[in-house]
């Protein structure tokens, strides 16, 4: 969190890291039941929305700036909180890539906690420049 300017104006967050200085301009906070998809997605299901975490991660790192805020609580516990360069890195031992942020698995947090009701904090650029990136209303009668 060093690398943080308190600089909240106008709901721009600058951070300042190795790349220069990126413009976060929202962190958003999704809550739900996080599930594990047959085609290997985290979803985060509330009775509204349904926010696929894989789809925003997955653009997030096709971005030609992938710095990312991210914050992983299960009511006022922190399992997981980096900013930083997401990249997505292979496990020789098990032969599957995850996401990770200055070298912590993202994805091996999110296991272990699917079936949990979640809030998940995500900002980057990404996202400012793709608003809604994987969220879905839900009918009244869809969960």
């Amino acid at each position: 969190m060093s690398n943080q300017i308190n600089n909240q104006t106008n709901n721009k967050i600058n951070y300042k890291n190795n790349l220069g200085t990126l413009k976060i301009r929202n962190i958003i906070t999704y809550s739900g039941k996080l599930i594990y998809n047959d085609s290997g997605d985290y979803i985060l299901l509330s009775p509204t929305l349904s926010v696929n975490i894989s789809t925003i991660l997955k653009k997030t790192i096709c971005w030609h700036h992938n710095d990312t805020n991210l914050r992983v609580l299960k009511g006022c516990k922190i399992y997981y909180q980096e900013e930083g360069h997401l990249i997505k890195k292979l496990d020789d031992k098990y032969g599957i890539s995850s996401y990770h942020i200055n070298g912590l698995d993202l994805e091996n947090v999110l296991f272990h906690l699917v079936g949990d009701y979640l809030d998940i904090e995500i900002g980057s650029i990404a996202m400012d420049e793709n608003v809604g990136l994987g969220v879905e209303k839900l009918d009244d009668g869809e969960k």
